[in-house]
């Protein structure tokens, strides 16, 4: 199981736009198949629902914050399949001779 938990705080900002708030992922996974080749995990991004995005965009003659929409929960189901081995043969085939033919 994977627990990650961070705080984002904007400050210093125009009115209505300082907050802070908490984002936290969790992850649990189980291994499977032979040698444990296989892993099926659910996660959880953005438990809490709390996600934002703040900008704060600075020009010539301007300041602008600006707030915008972001994909707040949701969950992700994913399969691992680890490849061990992978280039076994041609390693084994790199120690033998090669034989040379005349055509």
């Amino acid at each position: 199981m994977l627990n990650e938990v961070t705080n984002q705080l904007y400050s210093g900002l125009a009115d209505g736009f300082d907050q802070s708030f908490w984002l936290w992922n969790v992850s649990a996974g189980k291994k499977m198949l032979k040698n444990r080749r296989g892993e099926i995990k659910m996660s959880v991004f953005d438990l809490l629902k709390q996600n934002q995005s703040i900008a704060r965009n600075i020009g010539e003659t301007y300041i602008e914050d600006v707030q915008t929409q972001v994909l707040q929960q949701y969950f992700m189901l994913t399969f691992t399949y680890t490849l061990r081995n992978f280039g076994q043969a041609a390693k084994r085939n790199a120690g033998e001779t090669p034989t040379l033919q005349r055509r």
